[in-house]
């Protein structure tokens, strides 16, 4: 019997084995965490080893270098608007959509289940903008972007870098057609995870959650959120207030391999990296003010890792500002751009309660530990956001 992984930490459910298999013996299970995992059926599997060939994560070493490295926003106000950081991935998409291709990406399901998904059109292309702190299942959509590419159909695909690497690794060449965007990933907690927390906020709130902005620019350019209800109320999932957010930029819900991921460094793999460039103001103070960016409504980081990643840049610049950078400023506040996150004792920790006794012991280890800085995520949501970022330079 073919073991695809000796542990945990080797398998990033990318997909690519699933997608790759001849006999469709592979499927995607949950584990005790909610993470996904590839398993074999043994009375389908032939034995060929093509899951094994297939796995990028354990296979393949990325040998991309960073070309070029731009500070970028959106030109569109209301895509700007309604993006996590400078809209640089919805302003490309609609570009490609525009001319005829298709955008792959990460979506929600009326379920709050987050897939991977080909948007053709204006509103399937909304539903993948904006960030989601959980891992997307990519399901079979290499081989149905494999079918498009042999007809010729323009196709950007965005996703985790081991789901850019992953589908790079099944389709087993180089296409023109195809332009590969991985995002600056901080981990990924699991689907189910997610779904438990919000069924916990439903119950504590006695409401419906119906739709959930991980980054809700209400609030400014940051890591706040909200959740919005079936009567149109507002609760606010504030970095210091919600358990599931803290705990996902904390790293202590991740699944094993973010935490030894190959792929959070300068070699990257695909055509083209996108991000927040946290700490911008710092490190380009020249390009914030008034003839420059905005930096309450957010900016993204570009960073061109191939030949084609810089021509698409050049190809769409008519829809974005650009202002020159470099890999080292842009990695100064992006860790992820340097080395994976640390593995700290309080993700075992809270991944065996979460898997013990669910996402409402989690939920209370929270609230016992968080303490007075709740009051601080409060107090600076209401301050207006470019009042902030004048007070954090007069602090500074």
């Amino acid at each position: 019997m073919i073991r695809l992984y000796e542990n945990n930490d080797e398998c990033c459910a990318c997909g690519a084995c699933l997608n790759v298999c001849p006999k469709n013996a592979i499927s995607m299970k949950e584990n005790k965490y909610g993470f996904l995992f590839p398993e074999i059926d043994s009375k389908l599997c032939i034995d060929c080893h093509m899951c094994k060939k297939v796995c990028a994560f354990q296979n393949i070493t990325e040998t991309n270098i960073p070309l070029s490295t731009w500070a970028a926003v959106s030109k569109d106000k209301e895509r700007l608007k309604n993006s996590a950081s400078g809209g640089i991935f919805y302003t490309l998409a609609n570009e490609v959509i525009r001319q005829g291709g298709c955008a792959v990406g990460a979506a929600f399901d009326d379920g709050f289940n987050v897939r991977h998904i080909i948007a053709d059109d204006a509103e399937s292309l909304r539903k993948l903008q904006g960030s989601k702190y959980t891992q997307s299942n990519t399901g079979h959509i290499y081989r149905e972007i494999k079918k498009r590419l042999k007809n010729n159909e323009m196709i950007l695909f965005s996703g985790c870098p081991c789901q850019v690497a992953g589908l790079k690794a099944f389709l087993g060449k180089e296409y023109d057609n195809l332009i590969t965007v991985d995002l600056i990933c901080h981990g990924v907690p699991s689907n189910a995870s997610f779904k438990d927390y919000l069924k916990v906020l439903e119950n504590k709130k006695n409401v419906s959650i119906k739709d959930f902005s991980f980054r809700d620019k209400k609030y400014g350019w940051g890591e706040n959120g909200t959740a919005f209800t079936s009567h149109g109320k507002r609760i606010k999932a504030l970095y210091y207030s919600s358990s599931y957010i803290y705990y996902f930029l904390q790293g202590f819900i991740n699944r094993d391999n973010c935490c030894k991921c190959k792929y959070a460094g300068s070699n990257r793999p695909g055509d083209i990296t996108i991000g927040d460039f946290w700490g911008i103001e710092r490190e380009h103070p020249e390009y914030i003010g008034k003839s420059g960016i905005d930096i309450s409504s957010g900016v993204s980081v570009i960073i061109a890792n191939t030949r084609k990643g810089l021509d698409t840049v050049e190809k769409y610049r008519g829809v974005l500002e650009l202002y020159e950078s470099s890999f080292e400023k842009a990695s100064h506040e992006n860790e992820q751009l340097n080395h994976p996150i640390e593995d700290k004792p309080e993700r075992k920790e809270i991944l065996e309660l979460y898997a013990e006794s669910g996402w409402e012991a989690v939920d209370k280890r929270f609230n016992k530990n968080i303490g007075l800085k709740r009051y601080r995520g409060y107090i600076t949501s209401m301050l207006p956001a470019k009042f902030k970022m004048k007070l954090k330079k007069l602090l500074r």
